[in-house]
């Protein structure tokens, strides 16, 4: 309602006031009603220009607020791109639907195994040229092995009878353990021993590894003939016999419990069976 000045004149009431109106107050003291006086002061104005300003921005606010959940799917939209392809600036950055992810692979090559070298056949059938052969890397060279004599022995004595045969045994002397190294053969002493086999005689003499009076006849290709505990020799070394003739006497010489003859046969330094070869 306006107000009406002294004057008589009614003054306009400035824009964005509100009206005045004159409102009953209680009082607490008493709890009568007292009047409320018009705002009219200077005061009053005041108050009532910052009262309007404050509802004017939260009119503002509230009207932005209600925009905003209005349209609820302009915020899930895909951010803008600009026209250079760049995203806009504080917008969130979103994958679009579909899209996928690629990665650069390096290209992988297969190649075929080489093929094997054709025969002789094959090549002068298709035409094409052999490759040289490879040479093969010489053998080494080694010593040439003696063979193995053919020849068989013959009988050392005119009657054979063996008494001791090739193989372990207990010593007659020791009476331990040992190899006998060929053949305890039955002869008294004096009795004629011959050669086995054709050959060169190697050795003649004394052998200080108890084999008394000793002879050893070389018959060539690694193979010789002992004879062992001889009361006489009669050859010599260097000297060349034939088979059946005769070299010494039985005896007992050397290590020795009575008259024998030990004969031996031995391959490439070897002693062996005299047995195999007779």
């Amino acid at each position: 309602m306006a107000s009406v000045s002294p004057h008589g004149r009614r003054r306009k009431p400035a824009s964005g006031f509100a009206p005045r109106m004159a409102l009953p107050m209680i009082s607490t003291t008493t709890g009568r009603h007292r009047p409320v006086p018009e705002a009219g002061g200077r005061g009053s104005r005041h108050k009532q220009v910052t009262a309007a300003t404050t509802l004017s921005v939260a009119a503002l606010l509230t009207a932005a607020l209600t925009a905003a959940h209005a349209s609820p799917a302009s915020n899930n939209a895909a951010p803008a791109l600009q026209s250079t392809g760049t995203v806009a600036a504080g917008a969130p950055v979103q994958a679009p639907l579909g899209a996928s992810i690629s990665y650069e692979r390096p290209a992988v090559t297969t190649e075929q195994a080489p093929l094997p070298v054709p025969a002789k056949a094959d090549v002068a059938a298709s035409g094409a040229v052999a490759p040289k052969p490879v040479a093969a890397p010489p053998a080494p060279v080694t010593a040439p092995v003696q063979p193995v004599s053919a020849a068989r022995l013959g009988a050392p004595l005119a009657a054979m009878s063996i008494t001791s045969p090739f193989g372990v045994r207990t010593s007659p002397i020791s009476g331990a353990g040992e190899l006998h190294t060929g053949l305890d053969l039955v002869a008294a002493c004096q009795v004629a021993v011959f050669a086995a086999g054709a050959g060169t005689v190697v050795e003649a003499g004394w052998s200080p590894y108890g084999g008394g009076n000793r002879i050893v006849v070389d018959h060539g290709n690694g193979l010789k003939s002992t004879y062992n505990h001889l009361a006489a020799i009669e050859t010599s070394v260097g000297a060349t016999v034939s088979a059946g003739e005769r070299l010494a006497a039985a005896g007992t010489t050397g290590n020795s419990t009575g008259c024998h003859l030990h004969f031996e046969v031995l391959l490439n330094g070897q002693t062996v069976n005299p047995q195999g070869w007779m």
